[in-house]
């Protein structure tokens, strides 16, 4: 029961932080106020961060189901505890970094909060039993490998790179590619649902921030949409690993 008081705590101390930096200010801005200052093809409309509330909403899920099964073997172990509390010490830290304006600290923070979730998200096996607990540690996953690769954009213009020569809007498609890649991976891979659908959401919303000002982007990021709506449906689970 004490770890499950300890992930409460934090989480609520990490949701406050998270939504104090990005709708109102840390270190005299918000989060979306330093993304918005740079052309960012990859950055999508301001509406697509809400969807931090629903990662919360699941977080807190996923606790209450941990409530329900205290005296199972599935409870929550020691590792997965330690994995969790280290992630939201890490969204703390990154944000913070962020808004001093160290940003190459910031998505180092961001980095390894990535590999951290990935490590907790790989604790829940592919049985159907464990489906209630491992998709809200997916949609968190998916939602901080989307941040991640913004953060990573963000980063090379301000740091001014040319792009080899290759014009921003297609490397923006180029990039929104390999996240389409990465989300079908676990779609076949983990039979994974919900990753898909958080990039599904912030394609839309990239589609939206563009609109007729750049076309290419605007259409592929509705392309590929599109492939990730038709992965969801079309790749099948594979009743071997669900069992």
């Amino acid at each position: 029961m004490s770890r499950l008081i300890a992930i409460t705590i934090f989480l609520i101390v990490t949701i406050f932080f998270t939504i104090n930096a990005f709708w109102l200010q840390l270190a005299g801005h918000s989060t979306l106020e330093i993304i918005n200052r740079l052309p960012i093809l990859f950055a999508p409309a301001s509406f697509v961060y809400f969807i931090w509330f629903i990662v919360f909403i699941f977080l807190f899920l996923w606790i209450k189901n941990y409530w329900t099964l205290r005296q199972s073997e599935k409870f929550i172990s020691t590792l997965q505890t330690s994995i969790f509390i280290f992630i939201l010490i890490l969204q703390i830290a990154s944000l913070f970094s962020w808004h001093h304006e160290h940003f190459i600290q910031s998505i180092i923070f961001l980095g390894i909060q990535l590999i951290s979730l990935f490590a907790l998200y790989l604790t829940y096996p592919l049985k159907m039993e464990m489906l209630k607990l491992r998709i809200p540690i997916a949609i968190y996953f998916s939602w901080t490998t989307f941040l991640f690769i913004l953060h990573f954009c963000y980063i090379l213009v301000h740091t001014g790179w040319n792009g080899f020569g290759l014009s921003n809007a297609l490397w923006a498609v180029i990039i929104m590619t390999i996240g389409t890649a990465i989300a079908l991976h676990l779609r076949y891979h983990h039979y994974d649902i919900a990753y898909p659908i958080i990039f599904i959401w912030c394609y839309i919303g990239i589609a939206i921030a563009n609109g007729f000002d750049e076309l290419l982007v605007t259409t592929a990021a509705l392309f590929l949409t599109g492939v990730l709506i038709a992965g969801i449906f079309l790749m099948k689970k594979n009743p071997a690993r669900l069992n």
